[in-house]
């Protein structure tokens, strides 16, 4: 992109805040053979309901002390969120052979900004948008949160929420809403020239378990509505380009079935662990969906330690659909890329589409490597600030030749190399990255 059409390419997306990473060992010197746990105490946690806590311990009253349970449980706790510390201890029992489980607790902000958007482009001339969450929504381990994004002839609002234990059982429940006034420029030559406008409202209820201390899987069931506006008569070129998607009144109706495994240390700058997910989508007329398609995809992480508190991270990613999908469906190369040549997309806010570019495609094909490395620890305000750079590279594609183009729809139409370098920062406020991949859009 050009100065004159990017005056502001800052994007902070944010996560919610993560607990520090870095584990003091259990003290090995206490744990004698066969000691019974008499008790687990809990302590530090004023806000934080103690139940929430002895969901994620792995260890109870009668159990024989374990330290791989007691790390794991760290774990669990850490990445939460809730914390920003996390010790285990014992202390003597009644008697010999009985000790007492103390797992002290340091409470941190979890009403975090976890999504943060400003920028200009040929569609908008200013877009922005917030997003909100609490990760630990009245102390019960609740994730509620909503976010907004609005520009010119687009606006977007979106609310989830997430209960990971039900009546505690390891049955999981989530739900989320979004409502979508969007527009798509077909012709990204012509920053004036015709847009496609829809609107899309409706939600998701998702049922989940815990099949493991740090995996689930999940039936997701989704129904939208979904109006567009017909195009006028245009040139055949010009329609050929225009994003996929049914005229008029149409439902989307899908269930999906999803894994997820994540036994990473800190899910914002990682330096153990690793995380695999993987998704299938089906929408068919069954459901009552005018939309008949399936989507299928998957995505792996792993994390190395190369020096103390650095962090190398291997991702990988891929995804196809088959069917006739609706285009925000489909895979946009802006949402899985740093800043490449050739390429005029950045990420989606909210599901809009702020670029004059529609590169949406079946077919995607990624991985990369990220490295971080650690600035600034602190324990007030600012937690932790690390620099990072990364490289990826990513390609996209169509599965129906019509629709390819030598302008980035097809796999040979961009350079498919991206790289980034910038700031991540761990605040009381939340977890944020500053990424000068989006500043260089100022001058290309």
């Amino acid at each position: 992109m050009s100065p004159r059409r990017v005056l502001i390419a800052l994007l902070f997306a944010a996560w919610p805040g993560l607990g520090r990473a870095q584990l003091d060992p259990f003290d090995q010197a206490l744990v004698q053979p066969d000691q019974i746990i008499e008790s687990v105490d809990i302590r530090g946690n004023g806000r934080t309901q103690e139940g929430v806590i002895r969901r994620r311990i792995l260890l109870a009253e009668g159990d024989l002390v374990d330290d791989r349970l007691v790390q794991a449980s760290r774990l669990r706790l850490l990445g939460t969120g809730f914390f920003s510390e996390v010790d285990f201890s014992l202390e003597r029992g009644s008697r010999r052979g009985r000790v007492i489980l103390v797992v002290t607790v340091e409470e941190r902000n979890t009403v975090v900004v976890d999504r943060l958007y400003l920028g200009t482009s040929p569609v908008s001339r200013l877009f922005g948008g917030l997003g909100v969450a609490d990760g630990n929504f009245l102390g019960r381990g609740v994730t509620l949160g909503g976010t907004f994004a609005l520009g010119e002839d687009r606006q977007a609002v979106e609310a989830r929420t997430f209960l990971p234990s039900l009546a505690d059982t390891a049955l999981q429940l989530s739900a989320s809403f979004i409502f979508v006034r969007g527009a798509e420029l077909l012709d990204a030559s012509q920053e004036d020239g015709f847009q496609l406008r829809y609107r899309r409202v409706g939600g998701t209820f998702g049922l989940g378990i815990g099949v493991g201390p740090a995996q689930r899987v999940s039936v997701i069931y989704r129904l939208e509505s979904v109006n567009a506006d017909r195009l006028p008569n245009l040139d055949p070129p010009v329609l050929r380009q225009a994003p996929s998607i049914q005229f008029d009144e149409s439902v989307i109706s899908t269930v999906r079935l999803g894994y997820e495994r994540d036994t990473r240390n800190d899910p914002f700058v990682p330096t153990s662990g690793d995380q695999l997910a993987f998704g299938i989508e089906l929408g068919t007329s069954l459901l009552g969906s005018d939309y008949e398609f399936s989507k299928y995809t998957g995505s792996g992480a792993l994390a190395l330690e190369p020096f103390p508190a650095h962090s190398l991270v291997f991702r990988a990613e891929a995804g196809l659909i088959q069917g006739q999908a609706a285009f925000f469906d489909q895979f946009f190369i802006g949402d899985h890329t740093y800043f490449a040549f050739g390429r005029d997309s950045l990420p989606r806010a909210v599901q809009l589409n702020f670029s004059e570019a529609n590169d949406y495609d079946d077919l995607l094909l990624g991985g990369g490597v990220e490295y971080a490395l650690p600035l600034y620890q602190g324990r007030s305000g600012i937690y932790r600030i690390y620099l990072y750079a990364g490289v990826e590279a990513v390609v996209t594609a169509s599965l129906d030749e019509v629709q390819e183009d030598p302008s980035g729809r097809s796999t040979g139409g961009f350079f498919p190399m991206s790289f980034d370098l910038g700031l991540k920062m761990d605040t009381l406020l939340g977890a944020f990255t500053l990424s000068s991949a989006y500043i260089a859009e100022l001058f290309l």
